[in-house]
């Protein structure tokens, strides 16, 4: 399971910022292997949705955080203002170190 932060940008963060849980995985099928989210709401309108994500590496669960969120943005009233400003895997640095010798996956997102 990899930690994926999706960072957005709110107008305001609604009163109960954790009702924004079930919304946001309600936009995850089956198929993207996500298992849960977190909210933690930060100041001035900053939310981040940390995805936990079953993928093989860390650009699939990238790639399935931010996905996620798109469609949660456009689908659910309350986040139709909202846009993403970053995501990224959360990286402890000890995994991050292992990571780096997998073959194959050097656990960077490129585009």
């Amino acid at each position: 399971m990899r930690l994926v932060h999706v960072r957005i940008r709110l107008p305001c963060i609604p009163e109960e910022p954790e009702s924004l849980r079930e919304a946001f995985l309600s936009y995850a099928t089956p198929e993207d292997g996500v298992g849960h989210i977190s909210i933690h709401p930060g100041d001035g309108g900053d939310l981040t949705v940390g995805f936990f994500v079953t993928a093989a590496t860390l650009p699939e669960a990238e790639t399935v955080a931010y996905a996620v969120a798109l469609k949660a943005l456009s689908g659910e009233p309350a986040l139709r203002q909202a846009y993403v400003t970053s995501y990224s895997a959360a990286l402890v640095p000890a995994l991050f170190d292992r990571m780096l010798h997998e073959p194959g996956d050097d656990g960077r997102w490129t585009e």
